[in-house]
């Protein structure tokens, strides 16, 4: 839809209702209190719509519908991009919706409704969500193989201090897990680079910039040369598919969920 036509049809909106929609500047758009409060109410209409096209297709034999994921890609053990294409394969007639971007993200557009479902590491459950526990991820020290620190025993957090480390940009899982390990370890971090690329962060640390801590199985993948060693104490966080806790799943949604529990790695 054109955006005059976008605009003519909210327009009419806000004179139906009597409020406005919108705040609209030179710069930026940007909802009211009663435009939020129409977009919720929408996203439920459009959801019961969904739920009604499922049912009736359900009963001509038929799977179809929407659903809108997050991810960053990577989840361990788990292969998010195969499960993705295997449940595309196991239902071409549900249109499938990717969004990528670091946890804090993902519970941010969970709770507003713009995402269905999003996979995530965490080292619990956020408030107000689901989770649906998949596979769990140790997580290892890098290193260039030249750095001090290289090795292959357990390396106690206490060694990284005055090390300069390359990080996971604040609001990552990843980031609050180490950053709350070395606080209790009672070490400072030097965060020298931050990047959310694991691949960008791989190559930092082979090139000698600064350690990282890292996945643990994606530390194993081809890639640059690295060095790998276990932490003392070990940190690990769950590889999670999490949803708003209270909100009814459409039926595109719970045949995801579905099909994830059969495929997730549990040890």
């Amino acid at each position: 839809m054109a955006q005059s036509a976008l605009s003519h049809q909210v327009r009419r909106l806000e004179s139906e209702l009597g409020v406005e929609l919108l705040i609209r500047t030179t710069r930026s758009v940007e909802p009211t209190a009663a435009g939020e409060l129409v977009a919720a109410r929408a996203r439920s209409v459009i959801s019961e719509t969904d739920a009604l096209r499922f049912e009736i297709d359900e009963l001509r034999g038929l799977m179809r519908g929407h659903v809108t994921v997050g991810a960053l890609l990577f989840g361990g053990e788990l292969d998010i991009p195969a499960t993705l294409a295997r449940f595309i394969e196991t239902y071409p007639e549900i249109e499938v919706g990717l969004r990528e971007g670091m946890a804090q993200r993902m519970i941010d557009r969970l709770l507003e409704g713009s995402l269905d479902l999003a996979f995530a590491m965490q080292a619990q459950p956020p408030d107000g969500l689901e989770a649906l526990i998949l596979s769990h991820e140790e997580l290892v020290l890098a290193t260039s193989p030249g750095h001090p620190l290289a090795g292959s025993g357990p390396l106690r957090l206490q060694a990284l201090a005055g090390q300069p480390l390359i990080a996971f940009e604040r609001g990552s899982s990843t980031r609050s897990v180490v950053e709350a390990a070395l606080a209790a370890a009672g070490v400072v971090p030097r965060i020298a680079l931050e990047a959310n690329d694991l691949a960008l962060v791989r190559g930092l640390v082979a090139q000698g910039i600064g350690a990282a801590i890292i996945p643990g199985s994606f530390a194993e993948l081809p890639g640059p040369m690295i060095s790998i060693r276990p932490l003392a104490p070990a940190l690990g966080l769950d590889v999670a598919l999490w949803w708003r806790q209270g909100r009814p799943l459409s039926p595109a949604a719970q045949a995801f969920v579905a099909f994830v529990t059969e495929h997730r790695v549990l040890r």
